[in-house]
């Protein structure tokens, strides 16, 4: 069964609509569901560039995915990036993941002739859901959407998606009223960030010091090789937040980062700017890669030369960097028949702080799949610690608060290839709030007081977007 349509030509948006319009109404009559009610029919049109998160901004609808790759100085623009509105298919559950399971579900729906065709979405940090400001999110959701913008390299297309058991004439008439409502104007106007009204931070720095202290035994000697504590700094506003201009305010000042937002509601979202990949699949090659180790950047070019070589020669990071390159390097020993690394850790340069990276790439032992893959690789040591089933544990007992899906594995799954980042330097957006998490890696030799102001460098590119002028 041929699950994809396709044309070379290019589409203006002023013809688009009509053009896809006509050939949802001959989907009743031309498509039988028997034997293939679980895949998705595809239909792509080039179409002339346009700004995706513009569009996605212009878009009066409650779903909204969005997902770009980081850039970097040999690539200005991102080599993939995407938006997507409504629901063609959905896969969510609010209890425990089991990742075989997920993983089957969207196999079953993916075709070889199809791949442009992608699940987005992501999973929680760890178990079911517990807080009811995530519960529209689930344990995971990850979603076709209806209607995508895509760009992958230098073409442009706009694609509609449909599940065969949906077509009938009832959801065709929905659909058409649906696209009759998405908007292609090429332009749109942001809104300044809204005015912060009151800031609280779980937990607070005497909490935080209190925590700290649980990570040592009554003699002072620390309890694990390496936990990854968390804070959540809740943000009130004047009014309330909308989630696509908030990412297009935070892209402009990360552009070395993955872009990302899963939108629920008109006003609910998780988003976030995180510099690091938890894994690339394509086919049998995998490539991941270790990011721990913070400093700030410099305010001269000399000062970002010293503090450049206080990170690479600090024992400190080299500790906390040197654990998440061994739990990789161990989960890829099982995974892959084969690893490369490389030879040292070198320095990343973001907006507002430098990271120790080590990269690797493998190829797949037989029959290793996505589900597999996820549930070895996370969490890594970069965001729980080590040993990892007794940070696990700990952590909950630890924050006093929920994760949900902060520092989860968040992406796309497609037909051959698959993408997950670490959903770190983000925050959940809930109408008029706006939660920001962001952790660190306590060591032996940490501090509490080095630790919070890590934080706060981390979460300085959501605070420099609310302060924007």
């Amino acid at each position: 069964m041929i699950t994809l349509f396709r044309t070379d030509q290019v589409y203006a948006f002023d013809q688009i609509k009509n053009v896809l319009a006509s050939h949802i109404r001959q989907l009743p009559d031309k498509i039988s569901t028997i034997g293939v009610p679980l895949q998705i029919l595809r239909y792509e049109f080039p179409c002339e560039p346009i700004d995706i998160l513009t569009w996605l901004h212009n878009q009066e609808v409650p779903c909204k995915i969005y997902w770009s790759d980081r850039r970097d100085r040999s690539r200005p623009v991102p080599a993939f990036e995407t938006g997507g509105i409504g629901v063609a298919d959905v896969l969510e559950e609010n209890g425990p993941i089991d990742h075989a399971e997920v993983f089957a579900c969207m196999e079953d729906r993916l075709a070889a002739d199809n791949p442009n065709l992608r699940y987005y979405g992501g999973m929680n940090f760890n178990g079911p859901v517990t807080d009811t400001n995530w519960q529209s999110f689930g344990s995971y959701r990850f979603i076709v959407p209806r209607f995508e913008l895509l760009k992958t390299g230098s073409q442009n297309i706009l694609a509609f998606n449909i599940a065969f058991k949906d077509v009938d004439k009832d959801n065709v008439a929905a659909i058409l009223t649906e696209l009759d409502a998405v908007d292609f104007s090429p332009t749109t106007t942001y809104r300044r960030p809204p005015k912060v009204m009151a800031r609280r931070d779980y937990p607070d720095r005497k909490g935080w010091e209190a925590a700290f202290a649980k990570t040592k035994t009554g003699n002072g000697k620390f309890r694990y090789d390496k936990i990854v504590l968390a804070r959540k700094s809740v943000f009130d506003f004047d009014v309330y937040i909308d989630p696509s201009a908030l990412l297009k305010h935070l892209k402009d000042k990360t552009p070395q980062c993955f872009h990302f937002c899963v939108q629920t509601d008109k006003t609910a979202a998780f988003l976030g700017a995180t510099p690091e990949r938890l894994y690339k699949r394509v086919g049998d090659r995998i490539e991941t890669e270790a990011v721990a180790g913070t400093s700030p950047r410099g305010a001269s070019r000399e000062e970002e030369a010293a503090l450049e070589q206080e990170l690479l020669n600090c024992s400190k990071n080299a500790l906390e960097h040197r654990y998440v390159v061994d739990g990789i390097l161990e989960a890829l020993g099982e995974l892959c028949a084969d690893v490369r690394t490389e030879a040292k850790a070198r320095i990343v340069k973001l907006e507002g702080g430098q990271h120790l990276v080590t990269r690797f790439q493998g190829t797949l032992r037989d029959k290793v799949s996505d589900d597999r893959i996820i549930a070895r690789l996370h969490p890594t040591p970069a965001v729980a610690g080590c040993p990892k089933i007794e940070t696990l544990a700990a952590i909950p007992q630890l924050e006093l608060f929920s994760r949900g899906w902060y520092a989860g594995p968040v992406g796309y799954v497609g037909y051959d290839q698959s993408e997950f980042a670490v959903a770190i330097r983000s925050a959940l957006v809930n109408h008029d709030k706006l939660s920001l998490y962001a952790g660190a890696g306590i060591v032996e030799g940490s501090t509490a007081q080095g630790e919070w102001n890590e934080i706060e460098t981390k979460i300085g590119n959501f605070i420099e977007v609310f302060n924007k002028k």
